[in-house]
């Protein structure tokens, strides 16, 4: 029982309430000693959650807040390891283990369902923020920021460093570069103007004593912020976090204050680029972007209503402003937030951004907007589009878990920081049900439209940001960094290079060098005996009538429904395959015979929440040839309105009218766009499915859905568009007609017992209209392919992924893989690939049918990586752990197995099971095979490893002069820019 004003080992509770929202009782404590703040929501969620997050404001572009948020984690007083996530991930029941830099601040979140793993992994984390080895060993910086380093091939200086590299990946990105200049062109003079994360032009000047004054600055109790999540002792936590750490500190003054911005006098313009290839056209490759800002977003009725415009205005297909541009032929499309990275601020603030436009549409772009805006304010907006984008949000708020990680403890943390970190109530955006009632009730008192009229027509503090291509800005700044590298190199004595080497040398052996046994002794650990025995069973009831399939999960779903139809696509021809997914981008935001596609997006969003469509490909163990293609329609609501969201999804399914073509061809551009930012971005995903798609068939199958394959296609449709038009909207017909069948349908719903029974009663509405002919599975021909590829994108660093199918070496799938896989990635990769090399991260990607991948992601090398994974082989002959060590190696295989997850991913699961034949005895017996790991068990696949790194499946995608420098290497080599 804790009672207000009293003090719990030096926390003062100074505020108490109940959230009913999130269920959760809250309360509020100050360190009276120290200064910092602590919230604890208490529940029931067995997932624990603990956070320290620091007010953290740049005044450079060094990228010092991130490299110590890398930093810190790499070694502490207590705790002598040399990186907590790779070295706390080998043998930790974690739920979530990061640390996240933001334009304003660094916060260090972890969770489990552990009660012990949670108080080990809580202490690591405050063990490493405030006692960091940051001061003692100065190669942490030299490691996690910058280094110069020495190749020995071609005599020339390099700069490496993770975060180094990972800045390179990132802001290669125009979206990144669009991001920064938004910031510094709303909020001059502040701290938004400088890149928390670093430019990689500047990172370089940051010194060790700069790195040192930012922690001690900034990482005190008195500038923190602690969160506390679920059903953890609360009495215990306070006590360690005191007695272990804040009653060793003072209050201090920090000047971390960020100041509000007031308005300009008028609008600001800037302009900024952004690299293309040397010979690439730069014709409609501007983006613009419009922006305003207001109120601080701690205020909850300001970032609430922003929100439900976002939703109306950005993300909505039926939004005004996205079609009043595409109408005006500006732009293929909105850039949204989450393509630009943007993270909330202090200072709450509006963007309306389009790309493959052109500089000279500028004043076209922004009279557009405002036209819109002042009709839609002078006019009144839809009434139904404005509920249909509360309903939208209030569908999110409700379900606090939009990464489906069931970690809703952590999307909370997000939402006490919006607030909190800006000196307001951590509480604002948890308690929204009374906000949300105003704004619903205020729809028809023209709140809305007020709200836009102040906020952005007579809102003179706002920007025009103007990004234009520059064709070979990348390879010049290349050149002016080895200029600048030589110019070092050659000012240096052959005794100051003497010394840059075996620091180099030095810190090499640093990284390669094993733990002592009195470094492995302060790793936290777990033992077996806290691991569960038995594997999690997902309920799932079969109900099976002629050809239609029914799978039920019964869950508390607090009265949603989630129901997905899976059609079977293997009886879709192969020259069609690419359709299916076009087909999947089309539903929804085409006309029907009795809507045009605008009220089509009110009504679903009004409601329900959400329909979606997708594509996957389902495999089944240990046979990546044998696979199940399904065209996916998942839809969710209220039990009450199932009847709704099955009619909507009728008329969808049985009355699109593909007939539009404008429309059509604005889908197609739109898509192309999305997926081509994505390949970009993502290199790893689209080098691994490349490589996965030389070998397997259900892969190869995946590539025409979206891989290159696939993206080839929109740029070939999208290019001849108007000449084929009739072609395509006939074969986008002709899939449409043929894969919507109730033969081989599997229904699949998640939720509670109430809404099983309401969708079998109204099921008729959507069946009655499907057609149930017998259409037998097409054949497809698969040519396989070997040969080390290249995906040129316009990314400074690399993603490499080397592929192989373990069971045409002669191995089967087994939950041991799961230990070795946790092995070489955490062990070797880690230090060969992220230490060492310097790249942002590495993985091992392994799959139960049969496939494994090495990929390392934002690599600054690419000859040195695929060295690497072919000599993975010799590290596991050389494996000499203990018991205890393939001890802990197991704990973390088996956290990775038994994340949490929501009711929704978990009827997925059980689905994906079914239809790839998989059986509760198949899952325990996997849990089985992790337990009963040994030493000899992860060495028996040394071989396996050797033979499957000689098979020459290898996709490089990223830098231009990097693949060009090594091209002899390559069998074929595609541009992506």
């Amino acid at each position: 029982m804790f009672i207000l004003n009293n003090i719990y080992h030096g926390f003062k509770l100074i505020e108490e309430d109940t959230i009913n929202e999130i269920g959760s009782k809250a309360k509020i404590f100050e360190h009276e000693k120290s200064g910092a703040r602590l919230l604890h929501l208490e529940n029931n969620d067995d997932n624990k959650v603990f956070s320290i997050t620091f007010r953290t404001t740049p005044t450079d572009n060094t990228g010092v807040p991130h490299i110590l948020e890398h930093s810190v984690l790499c070694g502490s007083k207590k705790y002598k390891i040399k990186n907590v996530f790779s070295d706390i991930s080998q043998s930790s029941l974690k739920t979530f283990l990061n640390a996240i830099t933001f334009p304003d601040n660094t916060t260090y979140p972890i969770s489990s369902r552990n009660e012990k793993d949670f108080f080990n992994l809580m202490d690591v984390y405050l063990n490493a923020v405030f006692y960091p080895n940051i001061y003692e060993n100065h190669d942490i910086l030299r490691q996690e920021g910058w280094r110069h380093e020495y190749d020995e091939e071609t005599d020339t200086l390099v700069y490496k460093g993770v975060v180094y590299s990972e800045m390179q990946g990132s802001l290669s990105s125009p979206e990144a570069n669009l991001t920064a200049q938004i910031y510094s062109s709303l909020f001059p003079n502040t701290t938004y103007t400088y890149s928390s994360g670093g430019d990689p032009l500047v990172i370089p000047s940051l010194t060790q004593e700069k790195f040192e004054e930012f922690h001690s600055k900034y990482y005190h109790p008195c500038n923190s912020y602690i969160y506390l999540y679920g059903n953890q002792d609360l009495d215990k936590c306070l006590q360690l976090i005191n007695d272990n750490y804040l009653c060793n500190f003072d209050k201090i003054e920090i000047p971390s204050k960020i100041d509000m911005v007031g308005p300009f006098n008028e609008m600001q313009e800037v302009t900024s680029t952004y690299s293309i290839a040397v010979d690439e056209d730069p014709t409609n490759k501007a983006f613009l972007a419009l922006n305003f800002a207001g109120k601080e977003n701690s205020d909850p009725e300001t970032y609430l209503t922003l929100k439900i415009l976002y939703n109306m205005f950005i993300e909505s297909s039926a939004s005004p402003i996205k079609k009043a541009l595409l109408d005006n032929g500006i732009g293929d499309g909105l850039v949204t937030y989450m393509d630009m990275n943007i993270d909330p601020v202090k200072q709450s603030f509006f963007s309306i951004a389009v790309n493959n436009t052109d500089e000279s549409k500028k004043v076209e772009f922004k009279k557009v907007i405002f036209n819109t805006l002042k009709d839609l304010c002078d006019k009144g907006i839809s009434k139904d589009l404005l509920k249909a984008s509360i309903n939208t949000i209030e569908f999110r708020l409700r379900e606090s878990d939009p990464e489906k990680v069931a970690n809703k403890g952590i999307e909370y943390s997000w939402l006490t920081l919006h607030s909190w970190l800006y000196d307001a109530s951590p509480l604002n955006h948890l308690k929204y049900e009374g906000t949300l009632n105003r704004l619903k009730n205020s729809v028809d008192e023209n709140y809305f439209e007020n709200f836009i009229r102040s906020y952005m027509l007579e809102n003179s503090h706002c920007s025009l940001v103007i990004l234009n291509p520059e064709a070979g800005l990348a390879s010049k700044n290349s050149k002016a960094l080895k200029d600048k590298l030589k110019d070092y190199k050659e000012s240096l004595s052959a005794a100051e290079l003497c010394e840059l080497k075996r620091r180099n040398l030095k810190l090499k052996e640093r990284q390669l060098r094993k733990p002592t046994a009195e470094e492995v002794e302060t790793v936290p650990k777990l033992a077996l005996e806290d691991i569960s025995k038995e594997a999690e069973v997902i309920p799932q009831v079969l109900d099976k009538k002629d050809n239609l399939t029914i799978l039920s999960h019964k869950y508390n779903t607090n009265k949603i429904a989630y129901i997905d139809f899976l059609f079977d696509a293997s009886i879709i021809e192969q020259e069609y395959i690419p359709y299916v997914n076009l087909l999947s981008c089309v539903l929804g935001e085409l006309d029907t015979n009795s809507k045009n596609y605008l009220t089509l997006n009110t009504e679903i969003y009004k409601t329900t929440g959400g329909i979606t469509y997708s594509t996957k490909v389902f495999t089944e163990r240990n046979n990546c040839n044998m696979y199940h293609p399904k065209f996916i329609i998942k839809g969710k609501s209220l039990i009450n309105n199932i009847p709704d969201l099955l009619q909507l999804i009728n008329e969808v399914l049985t009355s699109t009218n593909f007939n539009n073509k404008q429309r059509l061809k604005e889908i197609i551009q739109e898509s192309k766009v999305k997926l081509g930012r994505y390949m970009v971005s993502a290199g790893d995903s689209v080098s691994l499915k490349t490589t996965l798609a030389s070998f397997s068939k259900a892969d190869n199958y995946k590539d025409c859905l979206n891989g290159i394959s696939y993206y080839e296609f929109l740029c070939d449709i999208e290019k001849n568009f108007d000449k084929n038009h009739e072609i395509i909207k006939d074969k986008l017909n002709k899939v449409y007609k043929t894969l919507f069948n109730k033969n081989n349908l599997i229904i699949s719903y998640t939720g509670e017992k109430e809404g099983l029974n309401t969708l079998k009663c109204n099921l008729d509405i959507l069946l009655s209209s499907l057609d149930s002919h017998i259409v037998p599975a097409a054949k497809y021909t698969f040519v396989p392919y070997e040969g080390t590829e290249a995906l040129v994108t316009n990314s400074s660093v690399q993603f490499v992924t080397k592929s192989f199918n373990f069971n045409e070496l002669g191995y089967k799938f087994s939950g041991k893989m799961r230990v070795l896989d946790n092995i070489l990635k955490s062990v070797y990769l880690h230090s060969r690939v992220r230490l060492q090399g310097g790249a942002y991260g590495c993985f091992v990607y392994l799959t139960d049918d049969g496939n494994m991948s090495f990929i390392s992601y934002r690599d600054p090398n690419l000859m040195e990586t695929i060295t690497t994974y072919k000599e993975a082989y010799k590290f596991l002959e050389e494996l000499n752990y203990s018991e205890e060590d393939i001890k802990n190696f197991i704990i973390g295989a088996i956290g990775r197995l038994d994340f949490p997850r929501p009711p929704e991913v978990k009827g997925e699961i059980a689905t994906s099971r079914y239809i790839c034949n998989i059986s509760k005895e198949d899952i325990q017996q996997e849990r089985e095979e992790v337990l009963s790991t040994t030493l000899s068990d992860i060495k028996a696949y040394t071989d396996m490893i050797k033979k499957g790194m000689e098979k020459n499946h290898c996709v490089v995608a990223g830098n231009e002069s990097k693949i060009s420098s090594l091209k002899d290497i390559f069998d074929k080599v595609y541009y992506l820019m």
